[in-house]
């Protein structure tokens, strides 16, 4: 029994291990593009732009015919501080805690919102359901949170929407830094920015290494996570083994009482499936609640296999162990016995 109730712990704690991989993975993946507001390796700083308003700036990225881009004002003197406007489809990417982040109606609207880094939650005024951000004089309702269970500059950031729509800030180009991220990097469309703000040059935001790593395939960048998944489940599967070798060994101490020939394999399948799915799914919740990943379902979708395997295996095995003819000619005597009776 006590043999048992430890290979349990051990398969529950594998199954949490798995799941703390698949947080590494995606740190490892996405902590570089969390720390620079979420911004893609097709980033580029516009430099040595003039002096000029934000606001007719807006307007006129919005008339124009450019699409699909997103353009972060962030501040000179708080880097953890961002005006956006976005136009068509962007490659934003931020872990949201709770609510949303902005999307096409709030780059037309007339008010601005905010979407706070999880740690400036401290720093709102909520007197019911709605949260609201101090700023310069104004509460503007909080749309969505952000942030991520790792150290991450987006913990601490806040973001503000822009829109043509909105009445002037008197916001100015040279208190930010500027960072145009197009979906597709295209030179022309580049060009027609860099008139706009009537800059000499656009640098990428990132160095050439960060975006060949960011560009990898799946495998390439989680080669690490796929070796993982592999030891992982072949010591869940060593494991398992024994787990069930004990359960056909102990079989053979049944009080077998009434319990005739056709039910001795349903009684030791349903034993070895209530210690793999206990084990698993406590290991797999568990593991979700402290590490907090997002592939939740990619997750439980491989432990899901590994336990319905298992269970089919087992059974498998069952009709050629040594230890399961021994139980099956025992329940044949007995039930002779009592016919006998």
């Amino acid at each position: 029994m006590k043999r048992k109730i430890f290979l349990d712990l051990l398969l529950a704690v594998l199954t949490g291990l798995l799941v703390l991989c698949f947080q590494q993975d995606e740190q490892r993946n996405s902590i570089s593009q969390l720390n620079r507001n979420g911004l893609s390796e097709n980033s580029l700083q516009i430099n040595q732009h003039k002096k000029m308003a934000v606001e007719p700036l807006i307007k006129s990225l919005a008339a124009s015919k450019l699409t699909n881009f997103q353009i972060q004002f962030i501040a000179k003197d708080n880097p953890n501080f961002s005006y956006v406007y976005a136009k068509g489809k962007t490659n934003e990417n931020l872990p949201v805690l709770s609510g949303r982040t902005f999307n096409t109606n709030d780059y037309q609207s007339e008010v601005p919102f905010v979407v706070l880094g999880k740690n400036q939650i401290e720093n709102t005024y909520q007197p019911q359901s709605q949260m609201y951000y101090q700023y310069q004089q104004q509460y503007l309702a909080v749309i969505g949170t952000v942030g991520t269970a790792q150290t991450s500059a987006i913990n601490d950031h806040t973001f503000i929407s822009l829109s043509p729509e909105q009445p002037d800030q008197n916001l100015l180009t040279s208190s930010f830094r500027i960072v145009y991220d197009p979906v597709t990097l295209n030179t022309a469309h580049t060009k027609q920015i860099l008139k706009m703000f009537q800059a000499s040059t656009a640098t990428r935001l990132i160095d050439s290494s960060t975006v060949k790593r960011e560009r990898q395939g799946w495998f390439e960048r989680s080669g690490i996570l796929l070796t993982q998944v592999i030891l992982i489940f072949t010591f869940m599967v060593i494991i398992t083994w024994a787990l069930v070798y004990l359960i056909l060994v102990s079989g053979r101490r049944f009080q077998l009482g009434g319990f005739l020939r056709d039910q001795l394999t349903l009684k030791l399948i349903g034993e070895i499936a209530l210690n793999v799915l206990l084990s698993t799914i406590a290991g797999l919740l568990v593991g979700w609640q402290v590490f907090q990943v997002s592939h939740l379902p990619i997750i439980a979708g491989l432990v899901g296999i590994f336990d319905a395997l298992t269970i089919i295996i087992s059974y498998l095995y069952m009709t050629n162990s040594r230890h399961y003819a021994k139980l099956k000619k025992a329940a044949r005597i007995l039930y002779q016995e009592q016919k006998q009776e």
